[in-house]
């Protein structure tokens, strides 16, 4: 299968993941603050409360597994059901597994609609490296930094009131490569680098391609921020198959090639966010060079996380953990680590010994 070498994915020499610092906000591209994953504006965060009322009717029965391709993987879904069972009713959670070793996989609750939070940008980290193969965009060229946006819905002017990425916001009306402002959109989950890559690639080349792969669920509509697209119902929706198919497509190198997606891995890899799936695998695993390269996505009440999980001597495997309902991020938080962490434990005490 591509994107599985028998060591992995292969790693660039010398490359290492973009840092950055956090806490710098701006307005216009000036004011300073803030130091969250997911910004979306006040606005938009009091609405979202609102609109997933309407999903709640999509959602499965709590404990429910829908494994697909005939799976029997009874004792991950005991284990993982009863890890759930300890969440109050108002909490919502949908797992996908998929282990890239055996073939077998897992879902509980992958059909539910979540709002996508910054999960979206994967999908556009995908579509830009498949442009820039294509020759459409490049990697390398230069990106004119702004915070002017039109509206998919009206075409309104809108701006972003804050980012994380505080060497975007030093560029602001300069030019980067594309590659800097890719890293940056899920190394920090810089909204304002989204926002500038998504207008270029458009979110009808996105959609498309997350059609092709068998994620239509996977929506992406619209940039971070454009209320008046929110308002009218245009939001960014996934489910945790539609995302688990997404890591997929990059683990499998079935859209891009081979370096293409070992550059993926390694964006990913860097994402300074790891309380969630990276903090459920054990240090010693980590330590003995099992790689996580994972995106989070994080705006009020819904905290999600997906990962390409590869061990050491064996294939990747794939888990996404997507949430709605916790008042408490650092609850939230420990829940999707301890989903993760059954899932590792699992795996590895059903090891062949060698």
């Amino acid at each position: 299968m591509r994107g599985w070498t028998g060591q992995g994915f292969t790693r660039r020499p010398g490359a290492v993941g973009w840092g950055f610092p956090m806490g710098v906000l701006f307005m216009m591209g000036v004011l300073l603050g803030c130091g969250r994953d997911d910004v979306e504006g006040s606005q938009e965060r009091a609405m979202v409360e609102d609109a997933s009322a309407v999903e709640e009717g999509q959602d499965l029965e709590r404990g429910q597994a829908a494994e697909r391709g005939g799976s029997d993987w009874v004792l991950l879904r005991e284990r993982l059901t009863r890890r759930l069972a300890e969440e109050g009713d108002s909490i919502h959670i949908g797992i996908a597994v998929l282990d890239m070793e055996t073939g077998r996989s897992l879902e509980m609750n992958a059909e539910r609609v979540f709002h996508a939070a910054s999960t979206m940008k994967v999908p556009v980290l995908l579509e830009w490296y498949r442009q820039s193969e294509l020759g459409i965009r490049s990697l390398d060229e230069g990106v004119r930094v702004h915070n002017r946006f039109r509206s998919v819905y009206d075409g309104s002017e809108f701006v972003l009131d804050e980012d994380v990425d505080e060497g975007l916001i030093d560029a602001l009306g300069q030019e980067l490569p594309a590659r800097r402002i890719a890293e940056g959109m899920i190394q920090v989950s810089s909204n304002l680098g989204t926002n500038i890559l998504l207008e270029l690639l458009t979110a009808d080349s996105v959609q498309a391609t997350m059609a092709r792969i068998g994620a239509p669920e996977m929506q992406v509509l619209r940039g971070v921020s454009d209320i008046p697209a929110f308002e009218a119902g245009l939001s960014n929706r996934t489910t945790a198959r539609a995302y688990l198919r997404v890591l997929e497509a990059i683990a499998r190198c079935e859209v891009t090639s081979q370096a293409s997606c070992d550059e993926m891995m390694e964006i990913l890899e860097g994402q300074e966010f790891r309380s969630e799936i990276p903090a459920g695998i054990p240090d010693s695993a980590l330590e003995a060079g099992t790689r996580v390269g994972n995106k989070t996505g994080s705006i009020t009440r819904i905290l999600h996380d997906g990962a390409i999980v590869q061990p050491t001597g064996r294939a990747p495997y794939l888990v996404v953990t997507l949430s709605e309902g916790y008042e408490d991020k650092d609850h939230g938080s420990r829940t999707l680590s301890d989903l993760s962490g059954i899932i590792w434990d699992t795996l590895m005490e059903e090891e062949p010994n060698p």
